[in-house]
C-alpha cells in the first residue's frame, strides 16, 4: 500500500506539470501553456527484483527499440537501480530515482546517467554520524547490515564519515557486521545470527541498523535473545526499514519485540517539515494530495503498476474512490521526492526547449538539464551536487523518529506510535559538509526506559587498577620500620646503661650514639615513601617526595660518618705500626661528617628550590576495548630528565665516600683490633656497597611498579641499617656477656679507643725491640760478671 501511495506522488507530478498546476510547486504554474512538453508515463512492477527490473526493462525496450523513453523514473531499492542504472547508462538513457540512496552510484565512470533527488547514503551518513556525535556523544558504534549495494554502500559511508571529521570529534570506532540478503532470510537465521552474536562480543551499547523491513522482526528477536535491546541499550535506523512497519501492529507487553521495539529510532531524510502555518513546499505537496479529486483518482488507478502478482493484495492494491480524502494512508518520503522527480524531469525538458528551440533531445542533454535544475519543490531547495549527480545533504532535511510504546485500554498489548523528535537544518549553498540537528519545539527523545536520559554509551567501566600500595605493602615496611626504630632506641639505651663498661668506651659511646641516630633517621624516610594517594591527597604525597630524599641522606650522612671515621683512624695503624691503640675522638667524627652532610645539603637544597620531586599518577599504554586506561602508576617522579643530574650527584658524592672506606678497610684487614670492631666495620661498609649495587638496578627495573619501587627501597633501607646495628652491637652484647662471666663486677674502665691486639708490621718491630733490649740485658750481665 505504500508503494502504491509513494508512486502515487510521481504520477501526482506527472499531474500537476502536465496540467501546469502549481499547487505544491508555484513554479509550474502555468508552465502548460509556454512549454509543450507533456510528460508521458508507462509503469511496471519491479516486485524488488533485480532480475525482474531488468527483464521487464529489456522486453519494454526491445518491444520498441524505435521509441526508447526518453528517461527512467526508478527504482525505489538501490539493489535493483544498481545493475539498472548500468544498463540504462549503456543505453543512454538518463535514470532517476527517488530512493535509490547507494553510495555506489555516485560512481559517474560505472553510472554515468544516473541521478536522485534524495541525498545518497555517504550524506546521509554524515547526518547520522553528526547525530550520534553532537546529540549523543558517541565514541563507539556497532552497525548492523545488509550485505547488499544498499547495506554494503551505506556502511562504508558511515566508516568514512566518521572517520572525515575534525581530531576529538570523531566517533573512535565503527564496527560492522553483515549478513546477506535473502527473501528466505527466516528460514536460515545462522548467518544473521552469527552478526548479531558479534554485536554482543563488541560490548558497544549502540548501534546502528541499515536493513529492510522484512528483516526488522526476525533481527530484533535474535538481538532480545542475546541481550542487546532494553533500557541499557540503543538502536537507530535507517530509512531502509519503514515507519509503517509498525501501522496497525500489537505487540504482547514484555514480549521480545515490544521490548525491543520501545526507544528505538529510524533517521532517514525526508521531504521537508510541515509547519502550522502552510508555509512550506511539503506543507503545500500534502493539501494537495489529500485534496484529489475522483478525476485525479481515476488517474493514479489507471496508470498504477502493472503487478505480476494481481492475486497478492500485498504486492497489488487497488485504491477505493475515496482513498485520498479519507486520508487512508499519510504520503511517505518516497512520495514526496517521486513528486518532485517528475517535476524536476519536466522542468528540464523545457528548459532544453527554450534552450534548442526543439522538442528532440537525446538522454545524455535531459540528463544534464536535471543536474543543474534548481526550484522550490515539496521536499524544500532543489539543489544537486554536480560531481555526485546526487541530492546535496546540506539541502535536505533529514529526521529522527522515535518509537513509543502506546498501551491499549486492557493494559495486555503495546502499539507503536512514531514520534519525530530531531531533525536537521537545510541549508542551501553551504560550503560546510557538517549537519546541524536541532530538536522540535516540546519533543523529548524517549528511550527504552522511557526517561530522557540516553544511556550509558559504552559499559561501565571496571576498574582502573591503580598499582596502590596494599594494605599489607605498608604493614609489612611499617614492620621494618619498627624494628629499625627499636633497635635503634634499643641499642642508645644500652650504650647509655653500659657507657662506663670496658667494652663501651672502647668502642666510645658518641660514636655509638651517632651510628644509632643515624639509623633512625635513615629508617623514618620510610614514611614518606610509602605514601601514595590511598591515604593521603595529591599535596601531601608531593610533600612527602621532598622530604623522602632529606630524610634518607641525613641518616645515611650521620651513621656512616661515624662507621668512617673508625675506618679511618683504624687504617692509621696500617701506615703508623707503632700505635697500639687509637681514640676516635668527636673531631675525627665532625670533619667527615660536615664535609659529607654539607655536600649533601647543597645538593638537596638546589633539588628542592629548583625542580623539587612531585607525586604524579601516570597511565600506562594498556587500554579496554574502549580506550580506557587500565592501569596507572602513582608514584615520585621528576619534572624532566634533566633533574636525574640532582640524583646522580647524590650518588656519586656518598658512593665515592663509600668506596673509599671498603678500600680502606681492606687496606687495614691484617690489622685485629680488640673485640673485633675492625672486621665488623668492615663487612659493614662492603654489606652497604652490595646493597647500593644489587638495589641500584632493581629500582631502575622497578621503577614503573610503586608497590616494586617502594619494597626494593625499604628493602635496601632495611638491610643497610640492620647491617650496621647488628654487626655494631650484637657483638658487644656477646663481649659483654663473656667479660661479665669472667669478671664478677663489670667495674669501669677509664681507658676508650681501639686496641690494637694484632698488627703483622707492629709485631715485628717489637719483637726487634725485645731482641735489642735482650742483647742489652747480656751485655749489663756480663759486665756485672766481671766485676
Amino acid at each position: 500500500i505504500q508503494a502504491y501511495a509513494d508512486m502515487n506522488g510521481f504520477i501526482l507530478g506527472v499531474h500537476h506539470f502536465n496540467n501546469g498546476i502549481g499547487a505544491a510547486v508555484p513554479q509550474i504554474e502555468g508552465i502548460n501553456k509556454t512549454c509543450p512538453i507533456r510528460l508521458v508515463h508507462t509503469n511496471y512492477d519491479t516486485e524488488s527484483s533485480q532480475t525482474v527490473a531488468l527483464d521487464t526493462f529489456s522486453r519494454s525496450f526491445l518491444e520498441n527499440p524505435d521509441q526508447p523513453p526518453s528517461a527512467v523514473f526508478g527504482a525505489w531499492q538501490s539493489a535493483v537501480s544498481v545493475p539498472l542504472a548500468i544498463l540504462t547508462g549503456v543505453l543512454g538513457i538518463p535514470q532517476f530515482s527517488p530512493l535509490s540512496t547507494s553510495t555506489e552510484l555516485d560512481d559517474k565512470v560505472q553510472y554515468p546517467l544516473f541521478s536522485r533527488l534524495i541525498p545518497s547514503d555517504a550524506g546521509t551518513a554524515r547526518a547520522t554520524v553528526a547525530y550520534f556525535r553532537n546529540r549523543l556523544d558517541l565514541s563507539f558504534l556497532g552497525v548492523l547490515y545488509v550485505n547488499d549495494a544498499y547495506g554494503s554502500a551505506f556502511h562504508a559511508a558511515i566508516q568514512e564519515a566518521a572517520a572525515d571529521r575534525e581530531e576529538g570529534d570523531r566517533i573512535e570506532e565503527v564496527k560492522g557486521y553483515s549478513f546477506s540478503y535473502s527473501e528466505g532470510v527466516a528460514d536460515d537465521t545462522s548467518e544473521l545470527e552469527l552478526a548479531i552474536k558479534q554485536l554482543k562480543e563488541s560490548r558497544f551499547r549502540f548501534f546502528f541498523g541499515v536493513f529492510y523491513s522484512e528483516h526488522y522482526d526476525i533481527i530484533m528477536n535474535l538481538a532480545y535473545e542475546y541481550g542487546i535491546v532494553g533500557p541499557e541499550y540503543l538502536w537507530i535506523m535507517s530509512d531502509g526499514l519503514s515507519a509503517n512497519h509498525f501501522r496497525d501492529k500489537k505487540y504482547d507487553v514484555g514480549s521480545p519485540l515490544a521490548v525491543a521495539t520501545q526507544g528505538i529510532s529510524i533517521l532517514q531524510a525526508k521531504g521537508g517539515l510541515e509547519t502550522p502555518d502552510g508555509s512550506t513546499g511539503t506543507d503545500r505537496f500534502i493539501k494537495a494530495y489529500f485534496n484529489q479529486g475522483d478525476d485525479a483518482v481515476n488517474y493514479t488507478t489507471c496508470k498504477r503498476p502493472a503487478s505480476n502478482s494481481q492475486n497478492d493484495k500485498s504486492v497489488y492494491y487497488v485504491a477505493e474512490q475515496d482513498f485520498f480524502r479519507s486520508k487512508t494512508l499519510y504520503p511517505g518520503v518516497g512520495a514526496t521526492f517521486a513528486y518532485d522527480t517528475a517535476i524536476g524531469i519536466g522542468l528540464a525538458a523545457c528548459q532544453l526547449f527554450e534552450e534548442k528551440g526543439t522538442e528532440y533531445f537525446n538522454g545524455e542533454e535531459l540528463f544534464n538539464a536535471f543536474v543543474n535544475t534548481e526550484f522550490d519543490g515539496a521536499t524544500g531547495r532543489i539543489q544537486i551536487d554536480p560531481k555526485t549527480t546526487s541530492r546535496s545533504a546540506q539541502s535536505a532535511f533529514f529526521v529522527v523518529y522515535n518509537s513509543i510504546g502506546v498501551l491499549d485500554k486492557t493494559g495486555e498489548s503495546i502499539s507503536i506510535e512514531l514520534e519525530l523528535t530531531s531533525h536537521t537544518t537545510a541549508v542551501a549553498d553551504s560550503e560546510s559538509s557538517d549537519v546541524t540537528w536541532v530538536d522540535l519545539p516540546g519533543k523529548a527523545y524517549h528511550y527504552a526506559d522511557g526517561s530522557t536520559e540516553p544511556p550509558l554509551t559504552i559499559p561501565p567501566k571496571i576498574g582502573e587498577n591503580l598499582n596502590q600500595i596494599s594494605l599489607g605493602l605498608q604493614v609489612a615496611v611499617y614492620m621494618m620500620m619498627a624494628l629499625i626504630f627499636i633497635f635503634s632506641i634499643g641499642f642508645i639505651v644500652w650504650t647509655y646503661w653500659n657507657r662506663k663498661t670496658r667494652i663501651v668506651r672502647a668502642s666510645q659511646p658518641f660514636f655509638l650514639y651517632m651510628i644509632c641516630i643515624g639509623t633512625f633517621i635513615m629508617g623514618s624516610a620510610i614514611i614518606p615513601i610509602s605514601v601514595d594517594d590511598r591515604i593521603a591527597s595529591i599535596e601531601d604525597c608531593s610533600l612527602a617526595c621532598i622530604f623522602s630524599p632529606w630524610l634518607a641522606s641525613y641518616g645515611f650522612v650521620i651513621a656512616f660518618s661515624a662507621l668512617f671515621s673508625k675506618t679511618w683512624r683504624i687504617n692509621q695503624i696500617f701506615h703508623h705500626p707503632q700505635l697500639r691503640r687509637v681514640t676516635v675522638n668527636i673531631k675525627d667524627v665532625i670533619v667527615p661528617f660536615l664535609i659529607l652532610l654539607g655536600l649533601n645539603t647543597i645538593v638537596l637544597i638546589c633539588w628542592t628550590a629548583i625542580s623539587p620531586l612531585k607525586w604524579e599518577r601516570v597511565h600506562t599504554d594498556a587500554r579496554d576495548d574502549f580506550g580506557r586506561e587500565l592501569y596507572s602508576n602513582g608514584m615520585c617522579r621528576l619534572n624532566s630528565n634533566k633533574d636525574i643530574a640532582y640524583v646522580v650527584f647524590l650518588v656519586i658524592i656518598n658512593l665515592a665516600v663509600l668506596l673509599l672506606a671498603n678500600i680502606q678497610a681492606y687496606q687495614a684487614r691484617t690489622i685485629t683490633v680488640e673485640f673485633g670492631e675492625s672486621q665488623y666495620i668492615a663487612i659493614i661498609n662492603s654489606s652497604i656497597l652490595q646493597a647500593g649495587i644489587i638495589g641500584g638496578p632493581l629500582l631502575v627495573i622497578a621503577r614503573d611498579s610503586p608497590a616494586a619501587f617502594v619494597l626494593v627501597t625499604v628493602g635496601e633501607i632495611f638491610v643497610i641499617c640492620m647491617s650496621i646495628l647488628l654487626l655494631i652491637f650484637i657483638p658487644k652484647i656477646k663481649y659483654m656477656k663473656k667479660w661479665k662471666k669472667k669478671n664478677s663486677s663489670s667495674g669501669s674502665s677509664n681507658l676508650s679507643g681501639i686496641k690494637v691486639l694484632n698488627h703483622p708490621k707492629g709485631d715485628e718491630l717489637e719483637l726487634k725491640a725485645l731482641r735489642s733490649e735482650n742483647e742489652q740485658l747480656k751485655l749489663s750481665l756480663e759486665r756485672l760478671s766481671l766485676c
